[in-house]
């Protein structure tokens, strides 16, 4: 039997490609969060990560209509709410953002599930998910900090644990991360019920995925494989 590699040529240029690029500046630029501009260039690549998720999927014109507004109402929202101090607005720009990249990330899910060729796209679309759990979860423990504060306790220096409760996105974002691959530096736990149920649903989320994802796209590729060629 012979067995060939889904190309990287689709790993790069496919539908997912542009989602996966922006989602991997995001995290590579993490460590420019410390000045003023790094936190802008971080934004306009997070709102490129949504507009590349946007462009990735193939739903129903009625859905991607509502996908489109939800967008739209939480950038707006959330630029609003940082401009005019507002808690509120920036609360639902949070909430809004967090339920756009779940719609997104379930359309993805969808559409590796529906083919059973395995194709250098969908394994580019099968990272951008994992990313994307980290992403949507990070949003959930700014949430939560934001909602109660001092939900999560620090091992760091008093200047450190400012930016943490601060309220930025990123250093969440790395938590998430920490969280779902079960590493657990140590220096950000959460204290209070609600952080530490997210954390535990993040890190059972993280494996099982990973887990059923490889299952099924083992199967797949073996199954495109044993089927005759015309």
């Amino acid at each position: 039997m012979k067995i060939t590699i889904p190309g990287v040529k689709t790993f790069i240029f496919g539908r997912y490609g542009g989602l996966l690029l922006c989602l991997l500046l995001v995290m590579i630029l993490q460590p420019t969060i410390d000045t003023r501009i790094g936190k802008l260039v971080l934004e306009v690549f997070f709102i490129a990560v949504l507009l590349a998720g946007l462009r990735a999927i193939q739903v129903e014109k009625k859905l991607l209509q509502f996908e489109l507004i939800l967008l739209i109402t939480s950038l707006a929202c959330g630029v609003a709410g940082s401009l005019m101090n507002h808690e509120l607005l920036f609360l639902l720009g949070l909430v809004g953002r967090a339920l756009f990249l779940i719609l997104v990330a379930l359309s993805i899910l969808k559409d590796l599930f529906q083919d059973s060729e395995v194709t250098g796209d969908k394994l580019a679309g099968a990272v951008c998910i994992y990313l994307m759990i980290a992403l949507i979860w990070g949003y959930a423990f700014l949430i939560t900090e934001f909602l109660t504060p001092e939900s999560f306790s620090f091992t760091q220096g008093h200047e450190r644990m400012q930016l943490w409760v601060s309220k930025e996105f990123f250093p969440f974002f790395y938590f998430s991360l920490v969280t779902m691959t079960t590493v657990g530096y140590g220096d950000m736990a959460p204290v209070t019920t609600v952080a530490q149920t997210l954390a535990t649903m993040e890190a059972l989320v993280g494996q099982v995925y990973l887990t059923i994802l490889v299952a099924r796209l083992v199967g797949m590729f073996l199954m495109h494989q044993q089927q005759p060629k015309e």
